[in-house]
């Protein structure tokens, strides 16, 4: 009887070990939407890894700086992200990014970006006893992400030649997620050829994606922009057991004097035309 006992508890204990589940809150595209950050927070707080897909650190529509980045930053530190990937909005801030980069408290990714000091390859965390592999990466087009004034030595790998090279040499792992910051497209393409990565959270697009977009059997999940929502993808042994996007209530828009902004940047550069 003993000895049933024993072993209906050893069984019971590798039933649970199997038995686990991993819930992944995520953001993208923040674009230092401070005043929207507050309603997240619940969410965030309440999951095992928090991640994010770039463009936090930078919104062009209101010319920000390096003081609201490095705000953000700080509230990404207190909620407890672990990991995020380069956005372009964050390689336009130019040299301030080289100023932020070593005063992050956690990883800044990019897998496939080269002659950036401050950028790591790849994280590994460990939740519930899983050793989790993190790579970032950013869209194939260099102009796009890193203008050559701004970034003269920066390169761009092909992501799919840049995850390959990752897989051969990251260290060891049970779980494989991306954080990517480039169209849909690009990041199907990359997902067909990492056919064993549990989830690939996207930024960039600016997509309300209520439903994943898959890929060769990896879910493709994204969460709109400025903090008007929150994506939860609950992983487990045999993939994605639930996924949620969570919308914030919308707060009243600022109707055309949001592109106040951008009318102007357009009225001096026509000017600056015709006068030369």
């Amino acid at each position: 009887m003993v000895r049933l006992l024993f072993l209906a508890a050893l069984l019971l204990s590798a039933l649970s070990a199997w038995a686990w589940e991993l819930v992944v809150a995520f953001t993208n595209d923040l674009h230092v939407a401070m005043e929207g950050l507050p309603a997240l927070e619940p969410y965030l707080r309440g999951a095992d890894l928090i991640l994010d897909a770039g463009d936090t650190w930078e919104d062009l529509y209101r010319f920000t700086d390096i003081s609201p980045a490095e705000e953000i930053t700080r509230w990404m530190e207190g909620v407890g992200y672990a990991a995020k990937v380069l956005g372009n909005h964050g390689a336009y801030l130019g040299p301030a990014l080289q100023e932020l980069l070593p005063r992050v408290g956690f990883p800044v990714l990019g897998t496939n970006v080269r002659g950036i000091p401050g950028i790591a390859p790849w994280t590994v965390v460990e939740r519930k006893g899983l050793r989790i592999l993190i790579l970032g990466f950013v869209g194939p087009k260099r102009d796009v992400y890193f203008p050559y004034p701004l970034w003269p030595k920066a390169e761009v790998m092909d992501p799919v030649a840049a995850a390959r090279w990752a897989l051969e040499v990251a260290p060891e792992h049970d779980l494989l997620i991306i954080v990517a910051h480039m169209g849909l497209e690009d990041a199907v393409s990359l997902a067909r050829a990492v056919p064993g990565c549990d989830l690939l959270v996207l930024g960039h697009d600016h997509l309300f994606l209520e439903e994943p977009a898959w890929a060769a059997g990896v879910p493709i999940v994204e969460a709109g922009h400025r903090a008007q929502a929150v994506g939860i993808a609950t992983l487990g042994p045999e993939g994605l057991v639930d996924y949620e996007l969570i919308r914030m209530e919308k707060k009243p828009t600022k109707g055309r004097s949001a592109l106040l902004p951008v009318v102007a940047l357009a009225l001096l550069f026509l000017l600056f035309s015709a006068g030369k």
